[in-house]
């Protein structure tokens, strides 16, 4: 069975992402990961960084166009865009 996401999961996947790469910053002499800095600061950028992680890594998969076994494990409307990794 394949590993299917929400796109709120692949927002904190991408959140995680950003916490390895970078270290983490000071702000007033208060201590954040990166990942959760740009979030909260910057939403409109964070949400473009999501965009562009997903389109390397994940392809989309509507919900309605899935296997009923596919489906089976999440609840989840029609219209609904789950994300799958891509393969190498």
């Amino acid at each position: 069975m394949r590993e299917l996401f929400f796109y709120c999961e692949l927002e904190d996947m991408y959140e995680e992402f950003l916490n390895e790469c970078y270290e983490p910053i000071n702000i007033c002499g208060y201590e954040y990961n990166q990942g959760h800095a740009l979030r909260q600061l910057d939403s409109v950028a964070f949400r473009c960084g999501v965009c562009d992680y997903e389109s390397e890594q994940f392809e989309e998969i509507v919900f309605s166009k899935m296997t009923h076994e596919e489906r089976e494990y999440y609840i989840a409307s029609p219209k609904t865009t789950m994300y799958l990794r891509k393969e190498d």
